[in-house]
């Protein structure tokens, strides 16, 4: 999270008040690095990371395969 503006912390109350505010969020999935930051700048609520292209990043199959260590490795690779 090089860029960041927000701590991870700030980020993780800010998602639990807006879960708990009962208004639908947009959650756009990301298939690269470039994706993600054009979502972040336009203003949605947040970028999930998929799981079949994740797989696919890394040469394994779409079958569960991706640790969550990998996934939340992979994310923070993306913004560097």
């Amino acid at each position: 999270m090089l860029f960041a503006k927000k701590t991870a912390a700030e980020k993780r109350a800010q998602l639990k008040k807006f879960l708990g505010s009962g208004k639908l969020l947009r959650f756009p999935g990301a298939m690269n690095p470039l994706t993600a930051m054009m979502i972040e700048k336009k203003g949605f609520d947040g970028v999930y990371i998929s799981g079949a292209v994740l797989a696919a990043d890394l040469g394994l199959p779409d079958i569960g395969l991706t640790t969550l260590s990998e996934v939340a490795g992979r994310g923070n690779k993306w913004r560097e």
